[in-house]
């Protein structure tokens, strides 16, 4: 009895190996207080395409160098897991005490108890998307440091504003992977609720910082004798405290 042959399976062309993304370091000297002329000497010296630049270019380069080095960095942490499970959150370079301030100061806090409370919910959440990692952790404490909470109830407020954010972009990226219309409503509404719930958490923190707003009004009431109409006149006055 004839049989039939299978045709041979066609191999796929293998991959090409992904090269290793090179790392390029500058270490730039202090600039801060210099003159400018001589910050873009330094610059020049230090980067190779200063000279493709336009002399516009080079000036704003020079301006945010500068900028850069104004503005406090903030802390460096390294996630440490354990055979057992446990995470725990470790400074990572430069002196642990300094550190350790920079984390009260980017939680709003004196004290390493609400740090840690803080910090394990913000881990959490990290984990709960399989992104328990430094890097992640790190943007998140970089993104608090910039906000610069006065106090406990704004760092926690912060945490949810950057988790919330989080989720919401996570459901947006869903949408371009659904295939079918139930699932593009479902991602769709989750999405929307998740940036109106981001929205009213930024209100949230305005009306912190601001105080309030306090609102006057003030009614004046008046006969127009010549055509014995009665006319309404308010003054409305807001504002609110800036401590």
């Amino acid at each position: 009895m004839a049989g039939t042959a299978k045709a041979p399976a066609r191999k796929r062309a293998a991959k090409p190996a992904a090269e290793a993304a090179a790392v390029i370091t500058y270490t730039i000297p202090v600039l801060i207080g210099r003159p400018i002329e001589e910050v873009k000497a330094i610059l020049a010296e230090r980067f190779s395409g200063w000279s493709d630049m336009t002399a516009n270019e080079q000036d704003e380069f020079a301006q945010l160098a500068m900028e850069q080095q104004r503005r406090s960095k903030p802390v460096k942490t390294k996630v440490v897991k354990s055979e057992n499970g446990n995470t725990t959150i470790d400074i990572d370079g430069g002196p642990a005490a300094l550190g350790l301030l920079k984390l009260q100061q980017a939680f709003g806090a004196t004290t390493m108890e609400p740090v840690n409370a803080r910090g394990a919910e913000l881990m959490k959440y990290l984990k709960s998307v399989g992104r328990n990692d430094a890097d992640r952790y790190n943007a998140a404490l970089a993104f608090l440091s910039s906000m610069g909470p006065r106090d406990q109830a704004e760092a926690l407020l912060l945490v949810q504003m950057y988790c919330t954010h989080d989720a919401a972009m996570r459901a947006l990226s869903q949408l371009g992977n659904a295939e079918w219309i139930p699932h593009l409503q479902t991602f769709g509404n989750l999405a929307a609720k998740l940036l109106r719930t981001s929205q009213g958490q930024m209100e949230t923190l305005a009306k912190m910082r601001r105080g309030g707003v306090q609102e006057v009004r003030h009614t004046h009431y008046y006969v127009d004798n010549r055509g014995g109409q009665a006319v309404f006149t308010d003054n409305v006055t807001t504002g609110g405290r800036n401590p």
